[in-house]
């Protein structure tokens, strides 16, 4: 690895809800690939691709919240939590952007502090598995 990359990922790390969130999104992108890939070559109906999203989400944040949480060693809820809040956030402005589709009601609002926990639960995670 070069020199700059080694130095621009240094600065990503210090502040670890970006460097989570630089996870969470590589990821998603990964899972994503993976989704599409999969609905083109196989025989995944519309309502399949609809969970399966939903899962590369909640599997990509609870990664980039135990990530985050390693790399600040402590307070791994809160971190995480913050992780999840704002990659949710980031999936709502992009929604709105692209399909306006997100509804701002009951069921939306659920979706984002569901994300919002899953991050919590992987800070924890990351904090409790941090080795020495």
């Amino acid at each position: 690895m070069s020199g700059a990359v080694r130095g621009a990922m240094s600065v990503v790390r210090r502040v670890p809800v970006l460097f989570g969130l630089t996870y969470a999104l590589f990821w998603a992108v990964i899972g994503a690939i993976v989704m599409t890939l999969w609905a083109h070559f196989g025989n995944l109906s519309n309502s399949g691709l609809v969970i399966g999203a939903y899962v590369v989400h909640c599997i990509s944040v609870l990664i980039g919240a135990i990530a985050g949480s390693r790399a600040a060693s402590e307070r791994g809820w809160y971190y995480g939590g913050l992780i999840g809040l704002i990659y949710a956030l980031i999936m709502v402005a992009l929604s709105l952007l692209v399909y306006s589709s997100f509804s701002f009601d009951a069921s939306g609002l659920f979706r984002v502090l569901i994300m919002a926990l899953i991050g919590a639960f992987g800070g924890i995670l990351g904090v409790a598995t941090q080795s020495e």
